[in-house]
């Protein structure tokens, strides 16, 4: 085992493998494979006539999970593109409806963590970049961080968790520094964000300050939070009667956006509370299995801090067309 293998370490693969039930013979995805750690474990449950499809749009990831999977053959086919496509891509790959689906919203490996190509680490110096997908529209993270407003910045890294305060702090700092000098490095994004909070005594626990900063940056430039809604929706209409989507989310807007997707697919009539009888018809799309996400076992957060804030939400398709 290498040291990047036994430094990366997949969250609630037992519960995950778990809720999926995985079979011989059955059909599933892997919607977001980073470098193929979790799908090598439900490649191992599918048997010989199974098959996996795993998708990812980082292209070296892709690369990795191919060359991770090719002792199990055909039986695992690895695409790169995004979640939002998977009935396309299901489609065109010979796949029918799956009987189980997973979406790691966070799933960033350690390779790309360490990539300083890709820009994703505080602890990596390399260029502002963190565009998973070069191709893909929109500015890289060091044009976010030139161009944007304090105001803009600061609700930025709200929505990734950060409290008003500290955001309004390091949006300050970063609109005092660029206004000096461009900021186009990872390691001095992270610097200034360091002594910003130091400076203002706001620092709290042992999580370096940068980290909602990145993760909101990230964010921001892969367009993650519309793209996971919109996932959500495909993997559902990809799910034969009977399959599961396990989706694994990390911090606070990640986990509103899926419980509240979820309900709303699971939600069944929709009329006005005036109304004597129903009229819309409207039935659940999908039962949740779980009411409320599934949270790490200390055991889980002891052997990996990254597993700390992460959730597991589980949802069953139902017969309703959608």
């Amino acid at each position: 085992m290498s040291p990047n293998e036994s430094a990366h370490r997949p969250v609630f693969v037992a519960e995950t493998l778990s809720f999926l039930n995985p079979r011989d013979g059955g059909a599933y995805a892997d919607c977001s494979c980073g470098h193929g750690y979790f799908a090598e474990r439900l490649a191992q449950c599918i048997g010989p006539t199974g098959r996996l499809l795993c998708l990812d749009i980082d292209a070296e990831a892709v690369t990795a999970t191919a060359r991770r999977l090719d002792r199990f053959g055909e039986r695992c086919t690895v695409v790169r593109g995004s979640y939002v496509d998977l009935p396309a891509i299901a489609a065109a790959n010979g796949f029918g409806k799956l009987g189980g689906i997973v979406i790691d919203a966070g799933c960033t490996s350690r390779e790309q963590l360490m990539n300083p190509a890709l820009g994703l680490s505080f602890r990596v110096d390399g260029e502002l970049n963190m565009k998973l997908d070069p191709s893909a529209p929109g500015p890289p993270a060091r044009e976010l961080i030139a161009t944007l407003s304090g105001r803009e910045l600061a609700a930025l890294f709200r929505g990734a968790g950060e409290s008003a305060r500290t955001a309004r702090v390091i949006a300050s700092a970063i609109e005092r520094s660029r206004a000096r000098a461009p900021l186009t490095r990872t390691t001095e994004l992270a610097q200034l964000v360091e002594g910003a909070v130091d400076a203002a005594g706001l620092r709290r626990g042992t999580r370096h300050p940068a980290t909602r900063v990145f993760l909101s940056l990230r964010n921001a430039v892969n367009r993650e939070l519309p793209a996971l809604e919109e996932g959500i929706h495909a993997a559902v209409a990809s799910l034969r009667e009977g399959g599961r989507l396990c989706v694994l989310t990390y911090f606070g807007t990640e986990h509103a956006l899926v419980r509240q997707t979820c309900r709303a697919l699971e939600r069944r009539c929709t009329c006005p509370p005036g109304l004597p009888v129903c009229a819309c018809g409207r039935e659940s799309v999908v039962r949740r299995l779980v009411r409320d996400p599934l949270s790490p076992s200390v055991r889980e957060v002891d052997a990996n801090e990254s597993a700390r804030s992460a959730r597991l939400h589980i949802v069953e398709r139902t017969t309703t067309p959608m």
